[in-house]
């Protein structure tokens, strides 16, 4: 499995990778021939048990990886939630390492040809848990996309020249073809149209992204996206669509009793059934409770495209225009979400709903649909103060990072060592036993490896001079501790996503 003479190596890592991830990384590697198919010349497929990890090595012929292929691949682990990593940047004893890593894995499969890779790959995949009678992916490069959910903000449709920009840091190569796939509100099946990159946009001051023309669209297709319901766009005849978040939900509607109008409002559900009969003189108005816990419920499908201002629900009983009801969101985790909603749109489908959720709602509103809806971020607090571990991991959670904690630079190595190019961003505290957090810096950076790995290092000594030694040594930015553990973690999201535009750039 180590890298060969003059072949471009790159890893890339999924971590937790079952149910619905796990079939996005299946759909990543059949795709990978279609992508690459003049560049890769064999691939790695290894399962790290313990922690849910798949990763996938690729080899790229001598002199065939080019800009293209890396903004390509960039793109493309982006869209299936992975990371990836050139081995051949890691420094020796860190790639050892991972190749010893490599090793323990198992099941894994070694050398896999282009020509084999579906074939070799899918047992593999069986083996992980994905359904057996599953229907296995098409090879071509698919960009899957709900319309108003996540990744949909931003998005413009110009009707006239039928094209589609899409806003992102990441984006395929002028030139490449791929198959475009959306899910409209309301509508049963994904409409679909082969598509083609006619323009990256990365100049200061525009939006950055790239433009898809369709290729033969169907007229059903063209329907959807003409009859977009969004403010209207910049100059171009260009329209745009209010961001939201996809969720697919098992949703219950009962009846609950309006209050009097001097009294406080509430959303507190109440145990009717739909053929219960409301109290004596109390006018009836339905109570939406979106429910999910699990990817399977997701999959059950009965609310389309869920947002931070509303919600299209699914039932056969919709209620009149105007109608107020109480929307309660129970999220996964435990967390639930009530807020007062106004009936504002009526299909033969459902109803659309209005609402408007206080801050800290709609946090852990993103917070829970970041989780669900791609790879979460993963960070890393080291300090050997339990009660500053503790809020600064309470921080960086609320923001949705999945988050990972030690006592010292030891145990900081220890957990880098486990968590092999899957963390996204460290956050250090200065002062620790054992190993202090600038020979903790100095070790990540003088290994060679974790070059994408923000660095943040906090310090309640801060000062010019000792700024400027520890960006000498790898850190990203350091911050002054008494900003408290929220404008901490707002910060080093901050610096975590300059580091990506800068990289993206």
């Amino acid at each position: 499995m180590e890298p060969l003479p003059g072949i471009t190596t790159f890893a890339a890592v999924l971590d937790r990778a079952v149910g619905a991830r796990l079939e996005a990384a299946e759909r990543f590697v059949r795709s990978l021939p279609r992508l690459f198919p003049d560049a890769l010349v064999g691939c790695d497929l290894a399962w790290g048990p313990g922690a849910s990890i798949l990763i996938v090595v690729m080899r790229f012929a001598p002199g065939r990886f080019g800009a293209g292929a890396q903004r390509r691949l960039d793109f493309w682990c982006g869209r299936a939630g992975v990371r990836s990593s050139a081995i051949e940047k890691l420094a020796a004893p860190q790639r050892t390492a991972f190749f010893e890593k490599l090793e323990s894995c198992e099941p894994k499969l070694s050398g896999i040809p282009p020509d084999r890779l579906a074939g070799e790959s899918a047992p593999f995949f069986t083996r992980l848990g994905a359904p057996e009678d599953r229907k296995q992916p098409d090879p071509a490069p698919m960009l899957a996309m709900d319309v108003g959910g996540p990744g949909w903000a931003g998005v413009s449709y110009a009707p006239g020249e039928r094209t589609l920009f899409v806003p992102g840091l990441l984006s395929p190569p002028a030139g490449d073809e791929l198959t475009l796939s959306l899910r409209f509100p309301g509508v049963d099946c994904p409409l679909q149209s082969e598509a083609t990159v006619v323009g990256v946009r990365g100049d200061a001051g525009a939006p950055t992204g790239f433009e898809l023309a369709l290729t033969n669209p169907t007229p059903e297709l063209l329907e959807a996206l003409a009859l977009l319901d969004a403010p209207a766009g910049p100059p171009g005849g260009e329209h745009r669509v209010h961001p939201r978040y996809a969720v697919n939900a098992p949703v219950l509607i009962t009846p609950y009793v309006e209050p009097a109008p001097d009294a406080e409002w509430e959303s507190e559900l109440v145990d009717v059934s739909l053929e219960g009969e409301p109290a004596a003189g109390a006018a009836p108005a339905p109570t939406a409770c979106i429910e999910y816990a699990t990817e399977q419920e997701l999959a059950a499908d009965y609310v389309a495209n869920l947002s931070q201002g509303g919600a299209f629900v699914r039932t056969s009983r919709p209620s009149p225009l105007g109608t107020r009801l109480a929307l309660c969101m129970r999220l996964p985790g435990g967390d639930e979400l009530s807020t007062p909603a106004v009936v504002a749109v009526v299909t033969d489908s459902g109803m659309g709903v209005k609402f408007d959720l206080a801050e800290g709602e709609q946090r852990k509103l993103a917070a829970a649909i970041a989780r669900i809806s791609a790879r979460p971020r993963r960070a890393l607090v080291v300090d050997d103060d339990a009660l500053t571990r503790r809020m600064l991991q309470d921080a960086l959670q609320d923001r949705g990072f999945e988050v990972l904690t030690a006592g010292d630079g030891v145990a900081g190595l220890a957990v880098l060592v486990d968590e092999l190019l899957a963390l996204d961003l460290l956050v250090t505290d200065i002062v620790m036993p054992n190993m202090d957090g600038e020979t903790f810096i100095r070790t990540i950076r003088n290994a060679g490896g974790e070059s994408d790995l923000a660095i943040v290092v906090v310090t309640g000594a801060i000062g010019t001079a000792i700024e400027k030694r520890l960006e000498r040594d790898g850190a990203d930015a350091v911050l002054d501790k008494s900003l408290g553990p929220e404008l901490i973690a707002q910060a080093s999201d901050a610096v975590l996503e300059r580091k990506r535009m800068a990289r993206g750039g």
